[in-house]
């Protein structure tokens, strides 16, 4: 059997990330396909290593260049992923000894034909195992300490803190360094959430009940829940508690019309068709038909034939359906800085321009989803990001179009969140409600 390098693969994908901007779940999820016949122990190394990496690299990077005159933004782009990845090794993965560590990050070079740079990747390695514990940091209490200890960009760093204090900002970007558990919401119309505990724990997975959700399950020890019999069979399917939060507020009942605007990958669709008993109508739309089609299998597996995908661009009003709907979602493409810990390339790829961008495209998508509420209806406006401008400051938006008025979102949100909620909107944090950072608001349209 050929030997696969998981070290090789890890520093492949990291590289791919940092050089193109891609995604690490997709990136990922393609060198773990394409070197298939990886045992699982190292199919799991290779995960940890660059989402590590990437959750940490900011840190990593300031340890490196203590020690290297050529810093680690001037290297070669695979060398640099090389010794990331060595240097996560060594400060955070403790079953892996700093010699092991050193010495498979030599190897590897010279057999990817670097073999001029050997010796300059084992002196760093073996400078930053002697020594990583006594590199100094910026003054703490300062952004510059935040941004380096739990390496986040000092412009998102400054941002958070020009909205919280000090002690808060440092919970949320140590929690975004955390990897989260798996979270899933409980399909109802097949099971129940204590039914499907028992069963998951039968099988040796350890499930906790969900903090403010009685439909959530947080699973841990998990690889591939798509592997799960009872995913097969349609009794849950993935979603965090903020997003099914979301759901609460927007309240759907049944026989009532629900339109989903930007719906992928479908988990308020199917929550709201469950909570609705199967009773009504879910119309949920994407702009992208693989999209919307990965929409429509995953409700065929719920049993949900409530749900109907269309494809439509959010930002365009259809006069089809104007006033239309009692209740409509917009869960609006964002900057995504609340979900940091799933996707830790965010820290790297995102840009304040990009929020800018973005905010345009938040604005055309809540006017036309305005548009399609019934009188008396509700408008449930909802991010998974962390950012003033794209979260109260449109939520502000919906309210100056002048027909809509704050709903107060509190009677449907458990009690040890009200605390968080006012003026019809909350900001859930990470590392403080235990949640992704999830922004939800909602207005009610005035009656004719």
């Amino acid at each position: 059997m050929i030997y696969i390098d998981p070290r090789e693969v890890a520093a492949d994908a990291l590289t791919e990330i940092n050089k193109t901007g891609a995604y690490n779940n997709v990136t990922l999820r393609k060198y773990l396909r394409q070197n298939g016949a990886m045992p699982k122990a190292d199919r799991a190394f290779v995960t940890e290593c660059v989402n590590g990496t990437l959750r940490n690299m900011i840190y990593i990077d300031h340890i490196i260049n203590a020690f290297s005159k050529t810093k680690a933004e001037k290297m070669k782009p695979f060398i640099c992923s090389v010794i990331r990845t060595a240097v996560y090794e060594i400060i955070f993965m403790d079953k892996v000894p700093d010699s092991a560590a050193c010495s498979q990050a030599v190897e590897l070079v010279k057999r990817r034909n670097f073999g001029k740079l050997s010796g300059f990747v084992n002196g760093v390695l073996r400078s930053v195992a002697k020594g990583w514990q006594t590199v100094e940091m910026p003054e703490k209490n300062t952004p510059e300490y935040l941004s380096v200890r739990y390496s986040h960009p000092l412009w998102i760093v400054k941002m958070w803190l020009s909205k919280y204090d000090f002690e808060t900002v440092g919970k949320i970007c140590e929690a975004n360094n955390c990897a989260p558990d798996v979270c899933i919401c409980v399909n109802t119309l097949k099971t129940s959430a204590g039914e499907l505990k028992k069963m998951l724990e039968e099988k040796g997975i350890s499930v906790k009940e969900g903090t403010y959700e009685k439909n959530a399950l947080h699973l841990k020890g998990i690889s591939n829940v798509a592997e799960m019999q009872e995913f097969r069979d349609g009794l849950f399917h993935v979603q965090d508690e903020s997003s099914m939060l979301a759901v609460d507020v927007l309240d759907p009942a049944a026989n009532e019309k629900i339109l989903d605007v930007c719906a992928a990958p479908g988990g308020k669709s199917f929550y709201a068709a469950e909570r609705m008993g199967g009773v009504g109508r879910v119309v949920s739309c994407d702009i992208y038909p693989h999209k919307t089609e990965l929409i429509s299998v995953t409700a065929d597996r719920l049993g949900l034939g409530i749900i109907e995908t269309r494809l439509r661009d959010a930002s365009v009003l259809n006069e089809d359906d104007r006033k239309k709907y009692d209740r409509v979602i917009i869960d609006a493409p964002c900057s995504g800085l609340g979900i940091i810990r799933k996707k830790p390339d965010i820290k790297i790829n995102r840009t304040g321009e990009d929020i800018d961008s973005l905010i345009e495209l938040q604005k055309r998508i809540i006017d036309a989803s305005a548009e399609c509420v019934k009188p008396g209806g509700l408008l449930v406006y909802s991010t998974c990001t962390i950012c003033k401008k794209e979260n109260e400051m449109n939520f502000k938006y919906i309210l100056e179009r002048g027909d809509f008025e704050p709903e107060d979102i509190s009677k449907n949100l458990p009690e040890a969140l009200k605390e968080f909620s006012g003026g019809g909107c909350v900001q859930l944090l990470p590392g403080i409600n235990g949640t992704d950072g999830f922004f939800i608001a909602a207005a009610r349209k005035k009656a004719l």
